[in-house]
C-alpha cells in the first residue's frame, strides 16, 4: 500500500490550494478539527517548498470567511431553528448557542477575532452574530481579522513542526491503519465532548433577543 505521506503530498500537489480550501470547509460539514488538521499538514508541506506560506494562509482565511459568512446569513434571515438543530447535532445540547450569544453580548463584535480559537464558540459565533443583528460590515471586518490571525498561526505551527509531523507519518505502518486510528480518535473525542457538554449544561433552552452586540443598549 502506498505510503500515506506520499498520498497526502500527491493530494496537495495535484489540487494545491483547492485542497486547503476544501479542508477548511470540511469543518462546516460537522467534521471536528478538520481545518486545523488540514492547515498543520499544509504548513509542513510549506516547509518542504511545495506550497507558499502566504497563498496557503490567504486561501485558508478566505475559506473560513466564506464558511462563517454562510452561517452569519443563516442567522440574519432568522433561521434560529436551523441553528438550534445544528447545535444539537454537533454538541447534543442547545447550550452552545446560548454561550456564543453571551460571549457576543459581553465582549461585542471584537470577540469574533478570537472566535476560531475557542471550540464551540467558533462554530456558533457567526450565526448568533446574524441573529443578534450585528451589521454585515462589522461582522466582515472582525471575522476577517480573526480568520487571518487563525490561519497564519496554524499554518506557521505546521511549518515549525514539520519534522515532528513527518516523523508521525514515518511511524505509521500504512494508510489504512493511519486512517482507522485518526477516525477512531476523532469519534472518541466527539463522543466525549458531547457527554461533557450534556453533563455541564444539560438541556439548555434556545434564546434570542436583547440588544445586538454591536449596538449600544
Amino acid at each position: 500500500m502506498e505510503d500515506l505521506k506520499e498520498k497526502i503530498l500527491g493530494l496537495f500537489s495535484e489540487y494545491g490550494l483547492g485542497a486547503v480550501f476544501g479542508g477548511v470547509m470540511l469543518e462546516n460539514a460537522g467534521i471536528p478539527m478538520a481545518s486545523e488538521a488540514t492547515l498543520l499538514l499544509a504548513g509542513s508541506i510549506v516547509a518542504g517548498g511545495v506550497l507558499g506560506w502566504l497563498p496557503v494562509v490567504l486561501t485558508a482565511a478566505v475559506a473560513a470567511i466564506v464558511s462563517d459568512s454562510f452561517w452569519y446569513f443563516v442567522g440574519r434571515i432568522g433561521a434560529a431553528r436551523l441553528v438550534q438543530l445544528y447545535c444539537r447535532f454537533s454538541f447534543g445540547s442547545s447550550a452552545c448557542t446560548i454561550k456564543a450569544r453571551e460571549m457576543l453580548l459581553r465582549f461585542g463584535p471584537r470577540s469574533l477575532i478570537v472566535a476560531r480559537f475557542v471550540p464551540g464558540f467558533r462554530t456558533f459565533a457567526s450565526p448568533m452574530a446574524g441573529i443578534s443583528g450585528l451589521s454585515w460590515p462589522q461582522f466582515l471586518l472582525y471575522d476577517s481579522i480573526g480568520a487571518l490571525l487563525w490561519a497564519s498561526t496554524v499554518v506557521s505551527g505546521g511549518w515549525l513542526l514539520a519534522e515532528e509531523i513527518n516523523r508521525v507519518f514515518e511511524q505509521m505502518q500504512s494508510a489504512h491503519s493511519a486512517l482507522l486510528t485518526v477516525a477512531g480518535a476523532m469519534v472518541l473525542i466527539f463522543i466525549a465532548l458531547k457527554v461533557w457538554i450534556r453533563a455541564r449544561h444539560g438541556k439548555a433552552q434556545f434564546a434570542t433577543g436583547d440588544a445586538a452586540p454591536g449596538k449600544e443598549a
